[in-house]
């Protein structure tokens, strides 16, 4: 605030003693220098040009209008002092040269003091911007190391949704066949939803499929739950709807929540034929991450980690994926879409004369969460049937696209699927399609039955 840029004034504030002093020995110098050069006329009141006029005019542009004034009221006092002394060039006083040097001292100084007025004003509101500048460049600071630091730990973390089921489905693979998978992967599963839920204080409980109850012993936990009251009202209204429920924001900021549950929220684990396996019990989390968006993604979550503990354990140890893993898949990705509104690809790569080494080629490019699933179609043509799982339109696109560049790599750079003789069939799994549009895409278009896809 003290740069050199910021000083808009002329000259010192003309309010301290300096002043007064200075306006003083200027005029008293002026008038001095007339008696010494021209002690016959010291005023220059009959000269070609009244020089001590310059006294007031030099001080009303620096100090303003009372000091100009001032100046002009002592060369008028110092003329009348001559005149009473009996000087003789002033037994006549012209009253327009005692006018002019007045109005010279107030002239000067009112437009040095409106002057003054407006750049006080400009440096006020200079001021004023130079703050919101400071509090925007320290807030801008703070975002952007706030950025660099989530930049760090983005790139520094290989974990996404994908990656996170991918590992949870290995971990199941490793599993004997007639382990608990549940009280296994118990603490992985907390960790993971805690994770994409900044979750502060949860845990995991079984529910008795049989009788629609849940088990008071927590599986796993994040922070300290206490002891789970089984009758909560939050918890009964998770089991009678099989969807997840929350306290509503109002009644949490309002403190009233505790009258209805000491829950925030009920995620149950359902697999997409609807079992009912655990139900995650948030006790609390943070508020920023309390909204319908965080829920969404941990109810998805929680359906996605049910198919895989409910799915055959024989099937995990298989490399590939057989119709029922892949009808059950199919299944859940309709629910992501009717529940969550979050698309999935489906692709149908029709074979019309026998390729071996296409056919190992495409078994190739499988990312970790798609799945493959050959069949025979009516036309007894060899069809493989790609599910691509939490996957746009554009995300299908780029898939295209990296097996066409595949093509062109192994085959040629003229090979494509027609010349090669492969008929692709692109089918989009997103809000607004319907499971008879499905039907008719797999029964119809593709040539299967529900002997080998049951939507």
């Amino acid at each position: 605030m003290n740069s050199p840029h910021m000083d808009y004034s002329l000259a010192p504030r003309a309010s301290g003693p300096v002043s007064w002093l200075e306006t003083i020995l200027v005029t008293g110098l002026a008038i001095g220098l007339g008696f010494w050069l021209t002690p016959e006329d010291p005023l220059q009141v009959h000269a070609g040009f009244p020089w001590p006029i310059l006294a007031p005019l030099l001080l009303g542009v620096r100090y303003g209008f009372v000091r100009g004034l001032f100046s002009a009221v002592l060369i008028v006092a110092a003329l009348f002092a001559l005149r009473s002394s009996g000087h003789e060039g002033y037994t006549q006083l012209d009253p327009s040269f005692i006018v002019g040097v007045l109005v010279c001292g107030m002239l000067v100084g009112e437009v040095r003091d409106l002057w003054v007025r407006r750049l006080e004003r400009l440096q006020m509101a200079n001021e004023y911007r130079q703050y919101r500048l400071d509090e925007f460049t320290r807030a801008h600071q703070i975002l952007r190391v706030s950025h660099d630091l989530l930049e760090q730990r983005v790139a520094g973390s290989d974990q996404s949704l994908r990656s996170s089921l991918l590992g949870l489905r290995e971990k199941l693979r490793g599993m004997p066949v007639e382990g608990d998978a549940l009280s296994a992967l118990a603490e992985p599963i907390v960790a993971m939803l805690g994770q994409y839920g900044a979750l502060r204080v949860a845990g995991l409980y079984r529910v008795d499929d049989s009788e629609k109850n849940i088990l008071p012993q927590a599986l796993a936990m994040i922070g300290v739950m206490g002891p789970l009251d089984v009758g909560d009202d939050l918890i009964k209204l998770c089991l009678e709807r099989g969807e997840l429920v929350s306290v509503r924001q109002e009644l949490i900021d309002s403190g009233n929540s505790s009258q209805f549950s000491s829950l925030q929220a009920c995620i149950p684990l359902i697999d997409a034929e609807g079992n009912l396996l655990a139900i995650l019990a948030v006790r609390q989390m943070p508020f920023f991450a309390f909204q319908d968006r965080t829920l969404s993604l941990l109810s998805l979550l929680a359906g996605h980690i049910a198919d895989l503990l409910r799915r055959d354990p024989q099937v995990l140890q298989l490399p590939d994926a057989d119709a029922q893993q892949f009808t059950l898949q199919l299944k859940r990705s309709l629910v992501d879409i009717e529940q969550h509104t979050l698309p999935a690809g489906l692709f149908a790569f029709e074979m019309t004369r026998p390729n071996d080494e296409l056919t190992r080629l495409m078994e190739r490019s499988q990312r970790g969460l798609d799945l493959h699933l050959p069949v025979r179609n009516n036309r007894d043509h060899v069809l493989l049937l790609v599910l691509l799982p939490l996957t746009s339109p554009q995300g299908t696109e780029g898939y295209l696209a990296r097996i066409s560049l595949m093509l062109h790599e192994h085959f040629g750079i003229d090979s494509d699927f027609e010349s090669l003789g492969v008929r692709v069939m692109p089918f989009n799994l997103e809000p607004g399609c319907d499971r008879n549009g499905l039907r008719n895409f797999l029964y119809n278009e593709c040539g299967l039955n529900d002997q080998q896809v049951a939507v």
